[in-house]
């Protein structure tokens, strides 16, 4: 799974996680280091039913890089960027980047319900 095949669902609204980077490169939304401390990590982000999907997202998470900051909606969820969270908890970090949302793009499109 490359860049351009993630999204971020809130309800039926879908939007691609290159969207959210683009309306956020031009909005001029700062970055800023984001306390780990504060990501919530109740929410399960992947579908890990099998040991075959837990090793794929495993994957994902060694071979993500943390050069690009993660993306936080409007309300202050990761809307992009839960395997960069997870990697930089493993490596023992206190911060990763981050931008926030201060209010959403339109969603790329609608998922049936």
């Amino acid at each position: 799974m490359a860049f351009a095949e993630s999204q971020y669902r809130r309800g039926n609204k879908v939007w691609k996680a290159s969207s959210l980077y683009l309306f956020a490169k031009a909005k001029e939304y700062p970055t800023f280091d984001l306390p780990l401390a504060a990501v919530n990590l109740s929410n399960m982000a992947f579908d890990t039913d099998n040991l075959a999907q837990f090793i794929f997202q495993c994957k994902r998470v060694s071979d993500c890089s943390l050069d690009y900051p993660i993306i936080l909606d409007d309300f202050g969820q990761i809307a992009d960027g839960y395997h960069r969270a997870c990697k930089a908890i493993l490596e023992g970090r206190e911060t990763i980047k981050a931008i926030r949302l201060e209010e959403m793009p339109t969603h790329d499109f609608l998922e049936e319900e």
